[in-house]
Protein backbone atom coordinates (compact mmCIF):
# COMPACT_ATOMS: atom_id res chain seq x y z
CA UNK A 1 0.00 0.00 0.00
CA UNK A 2 2.88 2.19 1.00
CA UNK A 3 4.74 1.38 -2.22
CA UNK A 4 1.46 2.16 -4.45
CA UNK A 5 0.74 5.81 -2.81
CA UNK A 6 5.05 6.22 -3.34
CA UNK A 7 4.51 5.20 -6.98
CA UNK A 8 1.29 7.23 -7.51
CA UNK A 9 3.11 10.18 -6.01
CA UNK A 10 5.96 10.19 -8.05
CA UNK A 11 3.69 10.53 -11.14
CA UNK A 12 2.65 13.36 -9.75
CA UNK A 13 5.54 15.33 -9.17
CA UNK A 14 6.69 14.27 -12.66
CA UNK A 15 3.53 14.93 -14.49
CA UNK A 16 2.54 18.29 -12.52
CA UNK A 17 4.21 21.00 -14.16
CA UNK A 18 4.17 23.68 -11.05
CA UNK A 19 5.77 20.88 -8.75
CA UNK A 20 7.99 19.66 -10.96
CA UNK A 21 10.29 22.04 -12.47
CA UNK A 22 13.08 24.56 -10.40
CA UNK A 23 10.83 27.26 -11.59
CA UNK A 24 6.59 27.59 -10.97
CA UNK A 25 5.23 26.32 -13.96
CA UNK A 26 1.83 28.60 -13.29
CA UNK A 27 4.05 31.55 -13.45
CA UNK A 28 5.92 30.58 -17.19
CA UNK A 29 6.66 33.23 -19.75
CA UNK A 30 8.98 32.59 -22.01
CA UNK A 31 9.22 29.97 -24.90
CA UNK A 32 11.66 27.53 -23.07
CA UNK A 33 10.16 27.80 -19.70
CA UNK A 34 6.84 26.50 -21.75
CA UNK A 35 8.97 23.59 -23.20
CA UNK A 36 10.30 22.25 -20.14
CA UNK A 37 7.32 22.30 -17.94
CA UNK A 38 5.42 20.32 -21.02
CA UNK A 39 8.90 17.43 -21.19
CA UNK A 40 7.96 15.13 -17.86
CA UNK A 41 11.84 14.73 -18.42
CA UNK A 42 13.47 17.73 -18.74
CA UNK A 43 11.33 18.68 -15.54
CA UNK A 44 13.03 16.17 -13.84
CA UNK A 45 16.54 17.68 -15.28
CA UNK A 46 15.50 21.09 -14.33
CA UNK A 47 14.54 20.08 -10.93
CA UNK A 48 17.96 18.65 -10.51
CA UNK A 49 20.07 21.23 -11.80
CA UNK A 50 18.33 23.57 -9.34
CA UNK A 51 19.22 21.27 -6.38
CA UNK A 52 22.67 21.15 -7.35
CA UNK A 53 22.52 24.54 -7.85
CA UNK A 54 21.08 25.60 -4.40
CA UNK A 55 23.37 23.00 -2.73
CA UNK A 56 27.24 24.49 -4.33
CA UNK A 57 25.34 27.87 -3.14
CA UNK A 58 25.15 27.18 0.27
CA UNK A 59 29.00 26.58 0.79
CA UNK A 60 30.18 29.86 -1.31
CA UNK A 61 31.28 32.89 0.07
CA UNK A 62 28.75 35.54 -0.40
CA UNK A 63 31.79 37.05 -3.06
CA UNK A 64 31.92 33.67 -4.72
CA UNK A 65 27.79 33.24 -4.71
CA UNK A 66 27.19 36.17 -6.51
CA UNK A 67 30.23 34.89 -9.17
CA UNK A 68 27.98 31.39 -9.32
CA UNK A 69 24.89 33.38 -9.70
CA UNK A 70 26.08 35.88 -12.47
CA UNK A 71 27.27 32.50 -14.63
CA UNK A 72 24.54 30.64 -13.97
CA UNK A 73 22.23 33.36 -15.45
CA UNK A 74 24.69 33.25 -18.52
CA UNK A 75 24.11 29.65 -18.30
CA UNK A 76 20.61 29.54 -18.36
CA UNK A 77 20.78 32.14 -21.83
CA UNK A 78 22.80 29.17 -23.26
CA UNK A 79 20.18 26.86 -22.27
CA UNK A 80 17.51 28.76 -24.15
CA UNK A 81 19.67 28.41 -26.91
CA UNK A 82 21.00 25.07 -26.77
CA UNK A 83 17.04 23.99 -26.13
CA UNK A 84 15.39 25.45 -28.92
CA UNK A 85 18.05 24.68 -31.38
CA UNK A 86 18.44 20.99 -30.62
CA UNK A 87 18.90 18.55 -33.15
CA UNK A 88 20.46 15.33 -31.84
CA UNK A 89 19.24 13.05 -29.98
CA UNK A 90 18.74 13.85 -26.11
CA UNK A 91 20.78 16.83 -26.55
CA UNK A 92 18.65 18.54 -24.24
CA UNK A 93 19.24 16.63 -21.67
CA UNK A 94 22.86 16.05 -22.25
CA UNK A 95 23.26 20.12 -21.53
CA UNK A 96 21.23 19.57 -18.20
CA UNK A 97 23.36 16.89 -17.13
CA UNK A 98 26.61 18.30 -18.09
CA UNK A 99 26.27 21.34 -15.74
CA UNK A 100 24.54 19.39 -12.86
CA UNK A 101 28.00 17.05 -12.52
CA UNK A 102 29.98 20.20 -12.76
CA UNK A 103 28.23 21.69 -9.76
CA UNK A 104 27.60 18.86 -7.34
CA UNK A 105 27.88 16.83 -5.59
CA UNK A 106 29.54 19.35 -3.37
CA UNK A 107 32.99 18.02 -3.47
CA UNK A 108 35.90 18.54 -1.10
CA UNK A 109 39.39 19.34 -2.92
CA UNK A 110 40.96 16.51 -4.16
CA UNK A 111 44.33 17.12 -2.46
CA UNK A 112 45.10 17.68 1.16
CA UNK A 113 45.15 21.42 1.71
CA UNK A 114 47.69 21.27 4.80
CA UNK A 115 50.14 20.41 2.81
CA UNK A 116 49.28 22.61 -0.31
CA UNK A 117 53.18 24.23 -1.32
CA UNK A 118 52.61 25.47 -4.61
CA UNK A 119 51.23 28.97 -5.96
CA UNK A 120 47.98 27.08 -7.55
CA UNK A 121 47.24 24.56 -5.01
CA UNK A 122 47.34 27.80 -2.23
CA UNK A 123 45.01 29.46 -4.89
CA UNK A 124 42.93 26.72 -4.63
CA UNK A 125 42.59 25.88 -1.13
CA UNK A 126 41.22 29.90 0.03
CA UNK A 127 38.19 29.44 -2.43
CA UNK A 128 35.40 27.18 -1.60
CA UNK A 129 34.32 27.09 -5.15
CA UNK A 130 37.72 25.56 -6.46
CA UNK A 131 37.99 23.18 -3.96
CA UNK A 132 34.43 22.20 -4.80
CA UNK A 133 35.57 22.18 -9.06
CA UNK A 134 39.31 20.62 -7.92
CA UNK A 135 37.35 17.84 -5.46
CA UNK A 136 34.83 17.17 -8.55
CA UNK A 137 36.82 17.12 -11.43
CA UNK A 138 39.06 14.46 -9.79
CA UNK A 139 35.83 12.21 -9.21
CA UNK A 140 35.09 12.36 -12.50
CA UNK A 141 38.59 11.19 -13.62
CA UNK A 142 38.86 8.94 -11.30
CA UNK A 143 35.07 7.29 -12.46
CA UNK A 144 37.67 5.86 -15.94
CA UNK A 145 38.07 2.56 -14.55
CA UNK A 146 40.35 1.16 -16.63
CA UNK A 147 42.13 4.45 -17.88
CA UNK A 148 44.23 4.09 -21.16
CA UNK A 149 47.49 5.32 -21.41
CA UNK A 150 46.66 8.02 -23.62
CA UNK A 151 43.66 8.95 -20.95
CA UNK A 152 46.43 9.49 -18.15
CA UNK A 153 48.65 11.64 -20.41
CA UNK A 154 46.19 13.71 -21.29
CA UNK A 155 45.47 14.38 -18.00
CA UNK A 156 48.89 15.33 -16.95
CA UNK A 157 48.75 17.94 -19.77
CA UNK A 158 45.75 19.17 -18.45
CA UNK A 159 47.00 19.77 -15.35
CA UNK A 160 50.39 21.50 -16.71
CA UNK A 161 48.25 23.55 -18.71
CA UNK A 162 45.45 24.55 -15.63
CA UNK A 163 48.85 25.45 -13.42
CA UNK A 164 50.28 28.00 -16.42
CA UNK A 165 46.72 29.58 -16.67
CA UNK A 166 45.89 29.66 -12.45
CA UNK A 167 49.78 30.91 -11.73
CA UNK A 168 48.58 34.27 -14.06
CA UNK A 169 48.15 37.09 -11.82
CA UNK A 170 44.85 38.60 -13.65
CA UNK A 171 43.55 34.88 -13.21
CA UNK A 172 41.11 35.16 -10.57
CA UNK A 173 38.66 32.83 -9.20
CA UNK A 174 36.17 33.41 -12.23
CA UNK A 175 39.12 32.65 -14.69
CA UNK A 176 40.36 29.38 -12.85
CA UNK A 177 36.27 27.94 -12.43
CA UNK A 178 36.19 27.99 -16.16
CA UNK A 179 39.56 26.09 -16.71
CA UNK A 180 37.98 23.42 -14.37
CA UNK A 181 34.20 23.29 -16.01
CA UNK A 182 36.34 22.76 -19.64
CA UNK A 183 37.88 19.70 -17.99
CA UNK A 184 35.19 18.28 -16.09
CA UNK A 185 32.83 19.23 -19.07
CA UNK A 186 35.17 17.09 -21.21
CA UNK A 187 35.40 13.90 -19.03
CA UNK A 188 31.43 14.01 -18.32
CA UNK A 189 31.46 13.85 -21.61
CA UNK A 190 33.96 10.89 -22.39
CA UNK A 191 32.61 8.91 -19.62
CA UNK A 192 28.71 8.94 -19.68
CA UNK A 193 28.04 10.03 -23.25
CA UNK A 194 31.60 8.91 -24.99
CA UNK A 195 31.81 11.88 -27.38
CA UNK A 196 34.72 13.49 -26.28
CA UNK A 197 37.63 12.21 -28.62
CA UNK A 198 40.32 15.06 -27.47
CA UNK A 199 41.57 17.35 -24.54
CA UNK A 200 40.53 20.51 -24.27
CA UNK A 201 42.71 22.98 -23.22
Amino acid sequence: MLFKISFLLSLVILTNPIMAASFNCGKATTETEYLICDDPILHEVDEKLGKSYKRLRKVLSKKETKLLQQEQHKWLKQRDLELLNCSELDCEVQFYEIRIKQLGPVEKVGFNCKKATTEVEKKICVSSLLKHADGRMTKLYKLEKKPSQNFIQEQRNWITVRDTKLRKPDCDTNCAWQVYQKRMEFLIKHIYFKTANHNPK
